[in-house]
């Protein structure tokens, strides 16, 4: 059945078989037409999977000196923006530990779903 034919309501007799031609838009693609464009769909995607997955690897010493612990001086100097410059990681933990924030503060409460409504 077409989509032309659907527009219109026509009833076709379904014999349990598809079309061996099926209509697009602008023209007519066989079976084999449609298989070999879904085929090779297929392998790009696989291909560019694979070339992109090559990509994403990292190496093994890497792996190993991401997953060593690090001591606080060896960490680069945070960007803190505007008038603040760089800040390391030791004055931050420092200030962390010296102003803990309070145990029933806002941002540790729980928040309600909001149910309906804007």
């Amino acid at each position: 059945m077409t989509t032309e034919e659907m527009s219109r309501g026509v009833a076709v007799s379904d014999a349990g078989c598809a079309p061996a031609v099926m209509k697009t838009g602008g023209g007519s693609m066989t079976r084999a037409q449609i298989l070999l464009y879904c085929g090779s769909c297929i392998v790009l995607v696989v291909i560019g999977m694979s070339l992109l997955m090559r990509a994403a690897q990292v190496s093994p010493q890497f792996m190993k000196r991401a997953q060593t612990p690090q001591t606080m001086g060896r960490f680069l100097p945070i960007p803190m923006g505007g008038i603040y410059g760089t800040v390391s990681v030791r004055e931050l933990v420092n200030y962390y530990l010296q102003n803990p924030p309070p145990a029933g503060s806002a941002a540790s409460a729980r928040r309600l779903p909001k149910v309906g409504g804007c």
